[in-house]
């Protein structure tokens, strides 16, 4: 038996290994792009939305502001913050009202069938006058050449969307850990879906976000990134994927608890909202990610070597990852820990969604029944 499903397990993931390496292959690493003069470089809005960002903004958007790109603004939307995100704001548009444009939207209210943070996005857009407009979230760490390489590359490859995956920096271990499994996963994830979208920078022509409906298509995604993504591929628009390692940092958490609790807002909705996909996927997960670990220790030599090449194969997918990420192969042998703790994420999401009837995300709480409306 356990010959048979070893087999089953090896030959999977040798597919999503080949199916990866191939893909990963494919993405450039930005910092290492060669870069030109852009004789007449186009006008630029970042968006951000912020809701109570105090430990962040301020540094934040000061690099924002502090790139080298010179046609820029910086459009920072306040969204219902409760905190100091205002006042360190405010400060900042006093400290660059002579160089740079920064421009700070108040918003009081949420209307009815919006997420928080795509209704702000949208008002953002709203006051926006660049020809790109580049979404990102109010924690993300800037290099000064960014936005520079970033333009670069799109008008060099024809692009109509760019989205960069960032380098993660701080946090425990057991977390570093864990943000290494999910992001091999999460790449894979985008290779297969053929379709890409990431909230720390998704770069995006101004007339094609307008074509592709705005994020007045996308109200109560919580996955708007990755929603934004596939509309502007679904559209035939030119998308592209690439590492802003060395160019792009964010702290995503900083322990598994605050993952733990990050992830229960959207791990469900990945599930469609639906309880067979969540039962369906962490079984896949359990018997592809763990077992293996404990298959290798079995009678049977023939399962044990099998399990024995399937994490093989894995070690293989950490150490080219090490070259593009810098994260260390030894987080490999966190994985049938980050399995399990992923498994318990999803089946925690899917849990206090249905008991309570709701989805919490930033501080709103909204309907599970309009959220499955609205897919």
């Amino acid at each position: 038996m356990w010959t048979g499903v070893s087999l089953v397990i090896f030959f999977g993931a040798l597919f999503v290994a080949v199916q990866w390496y191939t893909g990963v292959r494919k993405l450039p690493v930005l910092s290492r792009e060669k870069t030109a003069k852009i004789e007449q470089p186009p006008s630029v809005s970042i968006i951000v939305a912020a809701r109570n960002e105090e430990t962040t903004i301020y540094r934040a958007v000061s690099k924002m502001l502090d790139q080298l790109y010179p046609e820029i603004e910086v459009i920072v939307v306040d969204d219902r913050s409760t905190d100091r995100t205002s006042t360190y704001l405010h400060e900042l548009k006093a400290k660059h009202h002579q160089r740079r444009k920064l421009k700070i939207i108040q918003i009081e209210t949420l209307p009815p069938g919006w997420l928080g943070k795509n209704h702000a996005l949208y008002r953002g857009t709203q006051h926006a006058a660049g020809e790109w407009y580049v979404f990102m979230d109010a924690d993300v760490m800037m290099e000064k050449n960014t936005l520079w390489r970033s333009v670069h590359y799109c008008l060099r490859h024809n692009l109509d969307h760019f989205a960069l995956v960032p380098e993660n920096i701080g946090g425990t271990l057991p977390y570093r850990a864990f943000h290494s499994y999910w992001g091999i996963l999460g790449i894979w994830n985008f290779i297969q879906l053929k379709h890409a979208g990431i909230g720390a920078f998704n770069m995006v022509k101004a007339n094609v976000y307008e074509q592709i409906g705005t994020h007045g298509a996308l109200k109560m995604s919580p996955d708007d990134d990755l929603k934004l993504g596939k509309r502007i591929v679904e559209k035939g628009y030119r998308q592209q994927l690439g590492f802003g390692t060395g160019l792009l940092r964010i702290q995503w958490y900083d322990s598994l608890k605050a993952t733990a609790q990050g992830l229960e807002k959207n791990l469900f909705a990945f599930m469609r909202y639906r309880l067979s996909y969540v039962l369906v996927f962490s079984v896949l997960i359990f018997c592809t990610h763990v077992l293996p670990f404990i298959g290798i220790w079995g009678r049977e030599p023939a399962a044990s070597f099998l399990f024995a090449a399937t994490l093989i194969i894995y070690f293989t997918m950490y150490a080219y990852n090490r070259q593009i990420t810098g994260e260390s192969i030894v987080y490999f042998f966190w994985m049938p820990v980050n399995g399990l703790f992923f498994i318990s994420c999803l089946i925690r999401s899917a849990f206090k969604a249905l008991k309570t009837k709701q989805v919490d995300w930033r501080g709103t709480s909204y309907s599970l029944r309009e959220l499955r409306k609205r897919l």
